[in-house]
């Protein structure tokens, strides 16, 4: 397993506090079994809004996180996930429709972008079906955070 989500978290706001030139920070990361995915989850909402950045502005400071792991935000864009299943099996199943996938690899964004559409409405079909606490059924907010991005890479051009 990696990362544990409190230490996600704390570095995080750790990263922010070296510039504070930021309107919005995100902890990403997944259930998995990890013991401090509660307590991460607890801790980012505790932080929201009460950092202020070199403006004097709070800053929104989110947990982005997925249940059972990231391969289901990656997953949802090929198939219609509403049962838990194991991050073993997630996994399984995205290799049937990503051949040779793995952890990292690069290039995932353009392979999945054209089916962006519909894995945002999967993943919001499941916010509005099950909740990311205790994280034992398929959720995911990467959705959310793939919008925030987007939108920011179109202003910018």
């Amino acid at each position: 397993m990696g990362t544990e989500p409190q230490q996600i978290v704390q570095s995080a706001e750790e990263e922010f506090l070296k510039s504070k030139g930021f309107e919005m920070v995100y902890a990403v990361f997944d259930r998995d079994e990890h013991r401090t995915y509660a307590t991460a989850i607890a801790m980012a909402a505790a932080r929201d809004r009460k950092l202020t950045n070199d403006e004097k502005v709070p800053v929104s400071f989110e947990a982005i996180v997925s249940v059972p792991c990231f391969e289901l935000w990656l997953l949802l864009h090929f198939v219609n996930i509403m049962a838990p299943m194991h991050r073993h099996e997630a996994l399984a199943q995205l290799q049937r429709h990503l051949e040779g996938y793995q952890k990292g690899n690069n290039g995932i964004y353009a392979v999945t972008l054209p089916n962006l559409a519909i894995a945002t409405q999967r993943a919001t079909t499941l916010k509005e079906e099950y909740s990311r606490l205790p994280g034992e059924d398929p959720y995911t907010d990467v959705h959310e955070l793939v919008k925030v991005l987007r939108k920011l890479k179109n202003s910018k051009s």
